[in-house]
């Protein structure tokens, strides 16, 4: 199934759906946001979830006793769709607390000069940052092109830094929760994403060794 008109059919189409649904949402039970920081916002949460879902397909094949191939359509759709919100949140982000100063997300000015930002709202940046360019290079590779150029054993490699990445995505998150000074959302959302993602994967490496 790579015919792109497919694809867009079955994939990105539902996707686009479920997204639309969801800012809905968003929009109707969120107080106090403009424009920006709703598409900033909107589009953080709803990557995360589909970052998230795309890590635990592998897992759910093993458990369903269904084929794991290298790669499927729908979880490289998937990954590339939740990875562009991911990109459009970074960039929208950039202008919703510090607009028009954007190196104060990342620096401090004092008299002496310039310096690296190390508080919470800092790191909170980098590491946004440094998930942001790993999605960048995910999406660039999740391509057939790519799997015969680098061979399917090494472009496996290449998109298993989908686990760092969406490591230092929830980090970013919740460095900004600290930042906002409300847990809440670390506790009913990023640490449940977490641990569920760590079960199934726990649950697939056992299942691996079981069939070696």
């Amino acid at each position: 199934m790579n015919s792109i008109a497919v694809r867009l059919k079955r994939h990105y189409l539902p996707l686009i759906i479920v997204s639309l649904i969801s800012a809905l949402i968003f929009f109707l039970t969120w107080k106090n946001f403009d424009s920006i920081t709703f598409i900033a916002d909107s589009t953080g949460y709803i990557s995360l979830i589909l970052l998230a879902s795309s890590l635990l397909i592998g897992s759910f094949n093993l458990l369903l006793k269904r084929t794991n191939p290298i790669s499927s359509y729908f979880r490289r759709d998937l990954g590339i769709y939740g990875g562009t919100l991911a990109v459009v949140h970074s960039i929208t982000g950039l202008f919703v607390h510090m607009r028009g100063n954007m190196w104060t997300y990342f620096l401090n000015k004092s008299e002496q000069g310039y310096s690296i930002r190390l508080d919470s709202f800092g790191l909170a940046n980098y590491v946004g940052v440094l998930s942001a360019l790993l999605i960048v290079l995910l999406i660039i590779t999740s391509n057939d092109y790519s799997i015969k150029k680098l061979n399917p054993a090494n472009w496996k490699n290449v998109q298993r830094i989908t686990y760092l990445m969406f490591t230092l995505a929830l980090v970013h998150s919740v460095y900004y929760r600290i930042v906002a000074d409300n847990l809440n959302r670390i506790y009913y959302l990023y640490l449940p994403i977490l641990g569920l993602i760590l079960v199934f994967q726990f649950i697939g490496i056992k299942i691996r060794i079981t069939r070696i």
